[in-house]
């Protein structure tokens, strides 16, 4: 249930925005994620008596960006959505482990990391420079196909959907896949079962708390 009710926005989003008329889908699609996350969000809370930190921070950009595209009756602000948000991420990170000198996956979880420091130092970089690329194949892909290439609007704007409702996720689930399998591999095999152990421990935690919610 918890499941249906994460993939409900963007589901919405890519299905209002292909049933609705070419002027405006975007703005159209733009609502109906806005209300289905509102309906989301207000299920979780009553469903599962519980709405997690991450959930809410979701909201808020949601909102920061959905409510001009709607009132303005302009998609670029819903466009520059995944830009902007990767590079508050990118530079939430390099801030944190480059300006604090504090280690992100700790200071979350509040269990000491068993990745060596130069090694999860590179592992942030190399995560910001992906955020970053992100940031800048979203642009590219709400704005400069039309501009630099004379894509025509509307295919533009198919593509930039696609990418957005699925395509960007794939990415990340990709570079986590790739990066997590290189630092595995650099691992003495102590530092291995340390992180095994980790992992191992945040995935009990994780079904404690959703066999807890679903008891209610």
């Amino acid at each position: 249930m918890k499941f249906l009710l994460n993939i409900l926005p963007a589901l919405c989003f890519f299905i209002v925005y292909y049933s609705s008329p070419q002027e405006n889908s975007i703005v159209y699609a733009t609502f109906a994620v806005l209300a289905s996350s509102l309906i989301a969000f207000a299920l979780n809370y009553a469903l599962f008596k519980s709405i997690s930190r991450m959930q809410v921070i979701i909201l808020v950009l949601l909102l920061l960006f959905a409510a001009p595209t709607i009132y303005f009756n302009d998609p670029s602000f819903i466009k520059w959505k995944v830009s902007i948000v990767n590079i508050l991420m990118a530079l939430g990170l390099g801030v944190c482990q480059f300006g604090f000198k504090t280690n992100i996956a700790k200071a979350l979880t509040g269990i000491a990391n068993p990745i060596p420091e130069e090694l999860w130092k590179k592992l942030t970089l190399a995560t910001i420079v992906f955020l970053l690329m992100c940031a800048l194949l979203n642009y590219f892909l709400a704005f400069g196909l039309t501009e630099y290439f004379n894509v025509d609007a509307k295919k533009a704007d198919d593509i930039w959907v696609n990418y957005k409702t699925y395509g960007n996720g794939i990415l990340n689930f990709i570079f986590v896949m790739v990066a997590f399998n290189k630092t595995y591999e650099k691992l003495t095999p102590t530092q291995k079962q340390e992180l095994e152990t980790l992992l191992t421990l945040a995935k009990e935690k994780h079904l404690a708390k959703k066999n807890s919610n679903d008891d209610k």
